[in-house]
């Protein structure tokens, strides 16, 4: 059947609003132009003002409807009140992507108590703030996505030499998110995580070669990911047609996550 010029796709997100925490650069950047160019209204949320200002010229220039807004994503009022601004009448946005998390690494004696601290307000403590203030305005409406990222084999508890804090959290962060998943289902409300592993992205100008070889050799599929690949998995986690997946984990990590 043909369709009108009026009919949107199944997959898109027309008339849909969506908030990306996180969303200013790298992997949450990637996330907020697809949401932004299959039709969704998006607020990108980030902590520098220069990232932020960057993304609003590449939508401008591409005509996409983001608007950007540098905030703390630690403070309940005011993510409560990015929220509303996301969400408009319905006080919440239909979909949440928290792309949010510092990473650090290095030996367990430089592992401080104010360096964990920070890394848990970042990866894990941001999250439960979002989705505290999310899960409201979205059980009124009956309907939300919700979209964590996690890192790659989080699902379940394996080492991580010199990353210690930053896989426990994200191990952490998917136990989180499959106990909402389970709580919210009756609501019309899914919950999902992606899992990715090396991702080419401008930081990958500041690593060694030395180190982008180790970390190549163990990706079975012989290359790194894109920012594309992972926006197009987050995405569809984010439409209609995923309706009966919740509590789940994608894997993105070119099967280095199999061993």
């Amino acid at each position: 059947m043909k369709r009108t010029k009026t009919e949107e796709p199944a997959t898109g997100f027309h008339g849909r609003s969506a908030i990306v925490i996180g969303g200013s650069r790298g992997l949450g950047r990637a996330v907020a132009l697809a949401l932004a160019r299959d039709g969704a209204r998006v607020l990108a949320v980030g902590r520098t003002a220069g990232p932020l200002a960057e993304l609003r010229s590449i939508a401008a220039a591409r005509e996409l409807s983001i608007a950007t807004a540098r905030a703390d994503a630690l403070r309940p009022a005011r993510v409560r009140a990015l929220l509303r601004r996301a969400g408009g009448k319905a006080a919440a946005p239909d979909i949440l992507v928290h792309a949010a998390g510092d990473y650090w690494e290095g030996p367990l004696s430089r592992l401080t108590r104010e360096r964990w601290d920070a890394l848990v307000a970042s990866n894990l403590t941001s999250a439960l703030v979002a989705l505290r203030e999310a899960l409201p305005g979205m059980r009124r409406r009956r309907y939300g996505r919700i979209l964590l990222f996690g890192v790659a084999g989080g699902d379940a508890p394996r080492a991580a030499a010199r990353a210690h804090a930053y896989r426990a959290l994200k191990t952490a962060l998917l136990g989180l998110a499959r106990s909402v998943a389970l709580e919210e289902a009756k609501n019309g409300i899914t919950v999902n995580c992606v899992t990715p592993a090396a991702v080419r992205t401008p930081i990958f100008e500041q690593v060694p070669q030395s180190h982008i070889d180790y970390m190549l050799a163990k990706i079975p599929m012989g290359r790194f990911g894109t920012v594309e690949e992972i926006a197009a998995t987050v995405t569809w986690a984010c439409t209609e047609d995923c309706s009966f997946t919740t509590g789940a984990v994608f894997d993105l990590s070119g099967g280095r996550a199999t061993y």
